[in-house]
């Protein structure tokens, strides 16, 4: 099975992110592998802000409430990656404040 294939499976066809369920990709995350662990599946929007930080909407992000949740490590990683990026956002550090990793997902997240 494709990666592709096996991101759509794992999310259901949305973004891993924000809920979204069209112009839908694959993301690696930055250590990626090439595997579907280490890879998200994502729509244009999120991807567009995530290689472009000065495209950043952070009320987009705000979806990040509920995917910061996944039991999905990449997806954890990512959330903790744009929570970082956002904190000067109260509601942004205060999900940050609670999102939990554990140490090696959070040495992954602070590798990108």
């Amino acid at each position: 099975m494709s990666i592709e294939k096996e991101l759509h499976a794992r999310s259901g066809s949305t973004c891993e992110l924000c809920g979204a369920t069209n112009g839908l990709t694959v993301y690696p995350v930055a250590t990626s592998d090439g595997s579907a662990a280490k890879s998200i599946l994502v729509c244009e929007t999120c991807s567009e802000q995530i290689s472009n930080p000065e495209k950043t909407d952070a009320n987009h992000w705000r979806c990040l409430n509920d995917s910061m949740w996944s039991e999905v490590p990449a997806v954890k990683v990512m959330a903790w990656r744009m929570l970082t990026r956002l904190r000067s956002e109260g509601w942004a550090n205060d999900l940050l404040d609670m999102l939990y990793l554990d140490d090696e997902t959070l040495a992954w997240a602070k590798s990108g």
